[in-house]
């Protein structure tokens, strides 16, 4: 790891990581599901003073959708967070982002909604999608910014392509970490970061994989893959977050590349010394909790 330049906290960071669970794509998604939840445990924090939640379910095309509201008793209502957890579309539920969804919603300020949709390989592409453009509609606000990590952030990106210029869509979204299909581009982080610490580029493909029948990718696709669309121009407000020691580092750049080519507001921030997932790691890592304050500074900012 010393050859990733990471500074003693997020060695620390990943080590407590890999031990309490190494999250192989080697063993089941079944396995891989039991390992995650403990994962989540071990690194969540209790709600910040003056949050509550409040759970329900609305009606999508696939059936009911879970959602998690959590609301500031000291925030405002002018703009609503939408949240789309990471998970590399097999793991994650509306519990294993809680804490950061709860101190996102204090720090900021404004409502947040957490999405909990269909998983693979159970259900296939474009169902992930599907679900989130249902929970969309169903929340609907006059200023709603889209917060995707990883795989949320693929599904926030590709929301906003399918969306168009649709006058209900997302007024700006960020962007952390998030895969945007870099691979189809030869990007230069996908070799320098191949073996990085807490997600490799064979995760990647594994995980992108399971999305798909057979393996049969749309590489054509932009609500599979955001970075082939043919055009970026309706896109809204970006801020695309990268961790530095993470193979989809690149796929934040290349995608505010071809946004400020399309004339639309964006800004690619590089998180040096970090790896993928350092959001669990803001409590134990002055360098992540820096990116954290700086993610809900990009909420704001997106807000106005």
């Amino acid at each position: 790891m010393k050859a990733f330049n990471l500074d003693p906290e997020v060695i620390a960071f990943i080590n407590d990581h890999v031990d309490v669970a190494s999250l192989s794509t080697a063993s089941s998604v079944a396995q891989q599901r039991i390992d995650y939840a403990v994962l989540v445990r071990h690194f969540s924090y209790p709600h910040p003073a003056g949050i509550t939640t409040r759970d329900e379910a609305v009606d999508g095309r696939h059936g009911r959708i879970p959602l998690r509201h959590y609301r500031y008793q000291q925030g405002n209502g002018d703009s609503l967070i939408m949240f789309i957890h990471g998970g590399g579309f097999i793991l994650g539920n509306l519990d294993s982002h809680d804490d950061i969804c709860a101190e996102l919603c204090a720090t900021t300020g404004f409502d947040l909604v957490s999405v909990d949709y269909r998983l693979s390989p159970e259900h296939l592409h474009p169902t992930h999608l599907d679900d989130v453009e249902d929970a969309f509609d169903a929340c609907r606000h006059q200023r709603t910014i889209l917060v995707g990590a990883s795989a949320g952030g693929t599904l926030a990106a590709a929301l906003c392509h399918r969306l168009g210029s649709s006058p209900h869509k997302p007024a700006g979204q960020v962007l952390i970490y998030p895969g945007l299909g870099g691979d189809c581009f030869d990007l230069d982080s996908y070799r320098l970061n191949a073996t990085a610490p807490l997600l490799t580029s064979d995760d990647i493909m594994f995980y992108r994989g399971t999305r798909c029948a057979n393996d049969e990718l749309p590489t054509n696709d932009p609500e599979f893959y955001p970075l082939v669309a043919d055009d970026f121009s309706a896109a809204p407000a970006t801020i695309a977050i990268s961790a530095d020691v993470d193979p989809l580092r690149d796929d934040a750049r290349l995608y505010v590349e071809k946004l400020q080519q399309a004339a639309v507001r964006a800004e690619w921030i590089n998180e040096a010394g970090l790896v993928h997932d350092y959001l669990r790691a803001r409590h134990v890592s002055a360098t992540a909790g820096e990116a954290f304050a700086r993610i809900c500074k990009a909420i704001d900012s997106l807000a106005k």
